[in-house]
Formats: C-alpha cells, structure tokens, sequence
C-alpha cells in the first residue's frame, strides 16, 4: 500500500471543493452576460472595454469594424479569452453580443449565433497578434475582397490566419541528393494508389539492411504498433536490422502519431490548463515551453514526412547506407510495379522518388488504420456507452486540477471530454525519469551516458538556455497507453501501474511511495535532475489505492476497440 500524505485542513479543503461543485451551477445559471464578462474577460478588458496598451486592444476602437466581416467575426471568437473560457457555447454567444451591443453599438453589427461561435471557438489559432495585424490592414485595402458578416445563422468558413501547411512536402533536406536533371520522376498515384503503396512499404522486410525488418517490425500493429519485444529482447529498445545494435530510446505507438503538429519554436497554442495550476504553471514559464510538435522524442524531424524516411538510414534500425539505396531498392523491386510500373532506379529522380514513398507512408499513417478514435472514451464521449463507475472516478482525477495535473500536458483540446482528444499538448517536459541502466549496459553506451533530449535537437542550437531544455523529451499521446509498454522514452517501465506510481510519488511524504514496485529499490536518478519540471508535477494531492486504480481504468478506457482483447 502506498503511503499518502495526511493534511489537518483537507478535510476542509474537500468541503470547499465540494462547495464549489455545488454552488458552481446556480452561479452560472444565474449570471447575466456583462457578470460574465467581468467575470473571465474583465482581466485584460475592464468594465468599460479599454485594454492594455499594445498588448490588449481597446474594444472601443475597431470592435465593430471585425465584427462586419467574416474572418473577422471569427477571430473575435477565437482569441483565447474567449475560446478557452469556460464557458458554454450559449453562454459565450451571449457575452459576445452584450459586447457588440455595448462596444460597437454605433456600427449596428450582426448579432452572433450559436452555431457561428460553436464552428470557431473549436479553431486554434497559433498567433493572435499576426492575425490580429492582418485583418486591420485589410481595413486599409479596400480590394482586400473581405467576406461580407453573415446574415443567416449558418456557421461561416473560419479564417485561420497563419498557419503550418497540413500536408508539407516530402522533406527539403531530399534536394541535397545527387538528382540528374533529366532523370524521369515517378508517376502520380491516385489517393488509393498512395494508401496502398505507402501500406506495402510499411511491411517491406527488403528495404533494411539485412532484409530482415521492416517498419511493422517495431511497429507491430498487434500491439498498436508498438514494439513490446523490447521489454525482454531490448531492455526497452528495439533491437536492428543487423541483430545486435539497439538504440538507447524506446519506440512509441504509431497510432494518432499523424496528428502530431509540425514542430515549430515558438507556438503559443493553449490547451486551457487547469484554471487552478494556470497562475502557477504561467509563473515559471520557460522559452522552452513554447517548443511544439515535431517527431521523435526530442523533435528533430519537424515533418511527419520527414519522419518516416529517418529509420531506413538510422545504423541501429534498418541500416540503409543512404536514401538513394532505398529508392533503388524500391524501384527494383517487381512488388511495386503495379504502383510505379517500369521505373528503374536509374531512371528516376531520387528526390522525388524518396518524395513519393515519404508521402505514401505518411499516408498510410494517416489513414483510419491508425486513427480510428474508437475506444470506450470516443464511444463514452459520443454517448453510445455507459462508462463504469471505477471509469467515471478515474476520468474525473484525469481533467481535475483539484486532485491531479495530467491534463496539463496530456491534453489537447481546449476543454475535457473533448471529442478526438489527443491526450497530449505535443510539447516537451522534464519527468524526471529515471536512467534506464539495463539498456545502457546492453547498448554499449555505458550507464554514465545522459540522453540530452531535446537539446540534442538541432534546431535548438542557439538561442535557448540549455540547462532548460537538456533533458526535455516529447509528451506521448496516452491513447493505446494500457496496452503499449514498455513506457517512457527509455523504456525503463514494464508496467502501465508503476508509471502511475512514478508521477504519484512527487506529491507522496511516506517512505512506500519512494519505491519503485518493479526493482523494489528507490526511484534512480533522472537524466537531469536539476531541470525537473516539479511545478508541474508537485501539484494536487498524493492518489490513494483506490484513486490509483480509478486513474489506471480510465486510462484502459483509451485503447481502441481491436486492442481490447489485449488488456490485463
């Protein structure tokens, strides 16, 4: 039995808690749209509209002048004040025409409908000011062609101002290859086509070194495309093509990886952290936090299509000298003729032919085999199930800051129980994991090696403190989690249960919780200790058994239909 910490006041501060929960509806039922907008945008707006300088702008000045077109509109709704509050889309609806009637009453605008706030509030939009920019200066090119505000209730095609492309290009690093210019390219697939090509690449064994691997070799997709042999083949790395060579990191689920962003360094996205944690998390914010996206632990393929070419030329994976060996593999192989028909190697171009195998994976990866948002969550939110009781109490510690602070970072959506939730934010955190020693001996790296993480990444060269992001490894998405270990980026887990007990062992005082259940001995020392992320996860209370085992079921709940038979 774990050990957990006894307050005098908790008692008190449960009864508070609960006070809240209760009193909580009455107050919203009874607010009037101006209580609410004092209430969650009377911090950078006071009573009368004004902002702050040129951080927050005057609702006086060009209120109604947005809200006359459409893009417009809908930047007004998405800004993060209003987005991210918490309150409902009808609610919302009416604090933004109390504003329009109050602010802009003068320029007589379109009332809001429900509809038109639900389709935008849900739109992300990455930076505020940029957008903000663009739209005044369309107020000052009067052939800009802006959209005329709506006049019905129908939802308007939201303006997304700047943003990452979706669906990048294959990789530019591809360009560097030796590529003759009247070398033929490849031909253009269908959409079919592509799936189907990027699928059987997926299970090429040929395209290693030895012949012997292919990528559903790590990424079985019996185990949700994870590597479970790991566990006792690798110590909790996957082992090579040639047999012997094994990484020092732990290969992750490929399910839900194609909704990872592009990785960018500056991205202010917010994914609403608890309203309790948000003053605190906010106060010890670092640059490092504004690190979004990108692909493998320490983000240093900023592209899905980047990512997938990366493990054919990876030495300790399948071992290709280079990409043009894969294009030559590719193209002579009689397996893929009914995709790219006679094309020999020497005959294409190897940049566009590494393009078109770069896009047909991402595609495959895209695709519903690896994103079929099924699991008892997605049928629970869509109200097609039940859930169970030990599942409801493990989903409310989930999303409540009161008890817990996973949703801070394993969370994507603005608001809980949302539909599609990801279960991570895509940026990068310092755990304080500890050293996987078992897999340093095999490696050959030796147990004094320290995994920088994301200060390995390129990209991160200049311009970041780097005691602040040595260490810092990606936020995993969770789905799939129950049934995909080993876990963490080194693998150093075997249980989904000691996982728990890790992250529960920062807010436990009793010497049990500072046990590791799977080697009997203390928790071992972290990569970087000094960069521990303890604001974030010195939050909330310590988890008792039974709240344990609640957390434990509702994170079952994430694994999709096909995977349940694999659950304990």
């Amino acid at each position: 039995m774990a050990t957990t910490t006894h307050c005098p006041d908790r008692p008190l501060m449960k009864l508070l808690m609960l006070l809240c929960l209760c009193f909580a509806p009455a107050m919203a039922s009874a607010a009037t749209p101006q209580f609410n907008y004092l209430l969650h945008c009377g911090g950078c707006h006071i009573e009368d509209g004004s902002g702050m300088g040129d951080i927050v702008p005057d609702l006086n000045e060009d209120l109604g002048y947005f809200a006359s077109f459409t893009e417009g509109r809908s930047y007004l709704v998405r800004v993060p004040g209003a987005s991210h509050s918490p309150l409902s889309d009808g609610d919302l609806t009416e604090v933004m025409n109390w504003m329009l009637r109050t602010f802009a009453a003068a320029d007589e605008p379109e009332l809001y409908s429900e509809a038109e706030v639900t389709a935008n509030r849900r739109i992300r939009m990455n930076d505020v000011h940029a957008v903000r920019k663009q739209l005044l200066e369309l107020k000052d090119n009067p052939d800009a062609g802006m959209s005329p505000a709506p006049q019905t209730t129908a939802a308007p095609q939201a303006f997304v101002g700047p943003q990452q492309p979706a669906d990048q290009e294959a990789p530019e690093q591809l360009a560097s290859l030796s590529v003759a210019t009247s070398a033929t390219p490849p031909p253009t697939l269908t959409p079919e086509q592509q799936l189907a090509f990027g699928e059987a690449l997926f299970f090429d064994t040929s395209l290693s070194r030895f012949g012997n691997q292919a990528c559903a070799s790590c990424h079985d997709p019996g185990r949700a495309f994870a590597d479970q042999r790991s566990m006792t083949v690798g110590s909790g790395a996957s082992i090579g093509s040639d047999g012997s060579s094994t990484g020092h990191r732990n290969a992750p689920s490929l399910t839900y990886v194609a909704a990872t962003p592009a990785f960018t360094l500056n991205d202010t996205t917010q994914t609403s952290p608890p309203a309790q944690n948000r003053s605190r998390v906010a106060a010890t914010a670092k640059a490092a936090d504004t690190i979004r996206g990108g692909f493998f632990w320490d983000g240093r393929e900023p592209t899905l299509e980047n990512q997938v070419l990366t493990p054919f030329v990876n030495a300790r994976e399948m071992g290709l000298q280079d990409l043009s060996e894969l294009v030559e593999r590719v193209a002579g192989s009689e397996r893929y003729q009914p995709y790219l028909g006679d094309v020999t190697g020497d005959a294409v171009s190897p940049a566009h032919m590494s393009g078109l195998i770069a896009k047909s994976l991402a595609t495959y990866l895209r695709s519903d085999t690896f994103n079929s948002y099924d699991s008892r969550y997605d049928r629970f939110v869509r109200g097609e199930i039940t859930a169970t009781a030990q599942e409801m109490a493990g989903m409310g510690l989930f999303f409540s800051p009161g008890f817990t602070n996973c949703a801070t970072c394993h969370q994507s959506s603005t608001a809980a129980y949302a539909t599609n939730e990801l279960f991570s934010n895509h940026r990068y955190e310092n755990i304080g994991t500890p050293i996987n020693q078992d897999l340093l001996t095999l490696n050959g790296m030796g147990t004094d090696f320290r995994d920088p993480g994301l200060a390995a990444n390129p990209a991160l060269a200049a311009g970041f403190d780097p005691s602040d992001i040595n260490a810092r490894f990606k936020v995993p998405s969770l789905r799939n989690v129950a049934v995909t270990a080993p876990y963490m980026h080194n693998g150093v887990f075997s249980e989904l249960d000691t996982v728990l007990r890790f992250y529960n062992h920062y807010n436990e005082t009793g010497a049990s919780g500072q046990i590791n259940p799977e080697t009997g001995q203390p928790w071992t020392e972290a990569n970087n200790p000094d960069g521990v992320a303890t604001d974030k996860l010195r939050v909330g209370f310590p988890l008792s058994e039974r709240q344990l085992a609640a957390l434990s079921a509702f994170l079952r709940m994430l694994t999709d239909q096909r995977y349940e038979h694999l659950l304990p």
